[in-house]
């Protein structure tokens, strides 16, 4: 029960800090300019950072849904 609510909240955490984050993004980019021919590197490594959560949660509801997540041994 517990792994199920973990994997709701983070899903939920993710959907919810994800346009937050955006937002920020597009908020100081307005304010502070960019330096020409930028890798986007950072924004690479954060985006990465906020997915991995959520890949992690989708998984975990894969496998309670699939009923792997149990250890009873009938």
């Amino acid at each position: 029960m517990r792994r199920r609510l973990a994997a709701v909240a983070v899903t939920l955490m993710a959907t919810l800090v994800w346009p937050a984050v955006s937002l920020a993004a597009d908020a100081t980019s307005e304010t502070i300019d960019k330096p020409t021919g930028t890798d986007h590197t950072l924004t690479t490594i954060f985006i990465i950072a906020l997915g991995l959560p959520l890949l992690l949660a989708i998984l975990t509801l894969i496998d309670i849904a699939v009923g792997r997540g149990k250890n009873d041994q009938h």
